[in-house]
């Protein structure tokens, strides 16, 4: 199927938006989150605090991330042998085949 002017143009601005947010580094201070999470001493005075400002952190990030970049579809591959020992991978979408 060949691709329309809008999918062209929304294939751009996902593109902008993904690159835009990764210098933004939304899921770096994500995982920096987690890593602190890790190290919080569980018998601290302040662990529930500390705790739940990190947890929050994260998720909001991951949510900004989660909303401009929703998660890539998969693609599938379809293996076919010949009698000769040749190998034909092909990869396709998984919308190409409806």
């Amino acid at each position: 199927m060949a691709k329309t002017r809008a999918m062209l143009n929304k294939e751009v601005r996902v593109k902008s938006i993904r690159e835009q947010l990764s210098h933004q580094k939304h899921i770096e201070h994500a995982v920096d989150s987690i890593v602190k999470i890790e190290q919080l001493d569980p018998h601290g005075e302040n662990f529930s605090n500390s705790l739940q400002k990190y947890k929050i952190a994260a998720e909001l990030r991951l949510r900004v991330s989660a909303k401009y970049l929703p998660d890539l579809k998969s693609a599938e591959a379809e293996v076919d042998s010949s009698d000769d020992g040749t190998l034909t991978i092909t990869w396709s979408k998984p919308e190409d085949k409806a």
